[in-house]
């Protein structure tokens, strides 16, 4: 048997704040984009809003490196783990970034690798790293690799996530000129027109269980199980009929040896393009037939933006945020809901119910799937 794996810390940094009950605070309250003024940027060039994490850091290569840290230390204190009670080669870190990184000016992007080397200096590790690429599911690949380690004694405490910082002309008239992005994100909604670029980070503290509850650490979570599957339909766009995202989700169920009445609460991917929100919710439909009217969902990104890479860990932390609060977060600006996306997508206002165990759902470009289920400890 595998032991079990806890998250004992969580770091957020998105456009709605540089700290983790400020972002949540947002997200419960169903702040919008057009709430949350602070964290928007015009871009003359493009003509559109981007969502910036607002952030400072003049003398950093690139903001992403700041991000990172502080999302990292805010995890570390979160869990009250002391880097310096432990050997350097005890600590892991999971750290990835899904893209390399431009810098204006500079010809030559920064290699993603360099965020998780980065984090080994400044942190002093030397435990196992690595940084893994999975589109919007590079956070959930991240933190199964972490537990797997640790589950391997590899290393005793893994700092796992991703953190994205792709607010640059060159990623966002991509993103533009595929027709996905939006002034108004509204996931599951008839009038949906897809996503607004947003950037930041989502870092948790992974231990066994056994040690954490020896040094009468505060668990937030038990990770149940997880899967990460693919999808090669096409570079954009998965299968029509959801059966790729939801063989992984019914992957991560045996791997959790749930079955689908278990899980009370799914935080969707919901980007909010045309197709994405149709087949997923196509393939949940297929596995979780009669539990459907049992479950709470929702999609967070209508609040923080789309944090690309970055999504699936601060989307993983808020999911374990509902199971501490017990409280469902909605899912902003869904006033017209899509016939063709008839779940309970908890619209605009978020709600208080019984949790125990709850999925996070993420899959992006080039056809990389996870899904991770997380316990109230």
């Amino acid at each position: 048997m595998r032991e079990s794996i806890v998250i004992t810390g969580i770091g957020l940094i998105t456009p709605l704040g540089c700290a983790r009950e400020k972002t949540w605070g947002y997200v419960k309250m169903g702040q919008s984009v057009s709430a949350v003024q602070n964290a928007l940027e015009f871009s003359e060039n493009l003509g559109l809003y981007v969502r910036t994490a607002p952030f400072l850091a003049p003398q950093a290569r690139h903001r992403i490196f700041p991000i990172a840290l502080s999302s990292a230390h805010e995890a570390l204190n979160h869990a009250q783990i002391d880097i310096d009670d432990y050997l350097p080669e005890d600590i892991g870190c999971s750290v990835s970034v899904s893209k390399p990184i431009f810098q204006d000016g500079i010809d030559e992007p920064i290699h993603a690798e360099s965020v998780g080397q980065y984090l080994l200096e400044k942190l002093d590790i030397e435990g196992p790293t690595q940084n893994f690429v999975a589109a919007c599911a590079t956070g959930i690949h991240s933190v199964l690799a972490g537990s797997r380690w640790l589950q391997e004694g590899l290393c005793k405490i893994v700092i796992a996530g991703s953190c994205e910082s792709s607010l640059n002309p060159l990623t966002i008239s991509g993103f533009k000129n595929m027709g996905v992005l939006s002034k108004e994100p509204k996931p599951f909604d008839h009038t949906r027109d897809g996503f607004l670029m947003g950037e930041g980070a989502g870092i948790v503290i992974l231990e066994r269980k056994s040690d954490a509850l020896s040094r009468g650490a505060n668990i937030i979570a038990e990770i149940s199980g997880c899967a990460v599957g693919s999808d090669s339909t096409h570079p954009t766009r998965f299968k029509e009929d959801g059966s790729s995202v939801a063989s992984v989700v019914a992957r991560a169920l045996k791997d959790a040896s749930l079955t689908p009445d278990k899980i009370d609460y799914v935080n969707l991917h919901g980007t909010g393009t045309e197709s994405n929100d149709v087949i997923e919710t196509l393939a949940v439909k297929n596995i979780f037939k009669d539990s459907l009217k049992h479950i709470s969902f929702s999609s967070t990104k209508a609040s923080t933006g789309h944090l690309l890479g970055a999504a699936g860990s601060v989307e993983l932390g808020m999911t374990c945020l509902a199971l501490r609060d017990q409280f469902v977060p909605p899912t902003a600006g869904l006033t017209n809901p899509d016939p063709a996306c008839d779940l309970d997508y908890t619209p605009k206002r978020g709600k208080s119910r019984a949790m125990t165990h709850a999925m996070s759902l993420s899959f992006g470009f080039g056809g990389p799937i996870g899904a991770i289920i997380v316990k109230k400890p």
